[in-house]
């Protein structure tokens, strides 16, 4: 049986050569196998397009020490005196903020982030975290007691979309009611 195979490929330092079989070519035909193939490119095309939050005990640190950047634009969102979240967007990105009021000043900043909500049933302490993009770079800063939020780049307009971390159908366990 002949088999159909991906050029090796270097997966990391010191782990050697990996090869991924896609189809065997006697049991499955060409065009379903690349079809397979279209689709499991177009899954990680769409993947390629958003980012993720690292946790930065620096960013804490600055937090503290009221030393975070002022060249950020910030933002929260949620109710204005109980924040869910706070972002800080480096202005070199667009940022899409019809979910997320603007913050005008720092000591705002400060109050925001100071008084963030920690009602959500996991809120064991508030996450100081860098925003990166899926290719490692900053896009900003983010603080909340909401550990994740999905971070998304449209890649065709360089759009930055950062969503709201609270949902309102998650009963007091954190499980979604839906």
């Amino acid at each position: 049986m002949k088999y159909f195979f991906i050029r090796h490929y270097r997966h990391g330092a010191g782990n050697g050569y990996f090869y991924q079989k896609i189809c065997n070519t006697g049991l499955v035909s060409k065009g379903i196998c690349a079809l397979l193939l279209a689709g499991v490119i177009m899954i990680a095309g769409c993947m390629g397009s958003y980012g993720k939050l690292v946790s930065n005990p620096v960013i804490q640190a600055q937090f503290n020490t009221r030393t975070l950047s002022e060249t950020y634009q910030y933002y929260y969102s949620g109710r204005s005196g109980l924040p869910y979240a706070v972002v800080g967007i480096d202005p070199k990105y667009r940022f899409n903020s019809r979910l997320w009021f603007k913050i005008d000043t720092m000591d705002q900043v400060y109050q925001k982030i100071r008084n963030l909500s920690d009602l959500h049933i996991d809120a064991a302490s508030m996450r100081a975290a860098d925003i990166l993009d899926n290719e490692g770079n900053l896009i900003g800063v983010w603080f909340s007691y909401y550990y994740y939020t999905p971070v998304r780049i449209d890649p065709k307009t360089g759009m930055v979309e950062i969503f709201n971390p609270y949902d309102p159908n998650e009963d007091d366990r954190g499980w979604s009611i839906r």
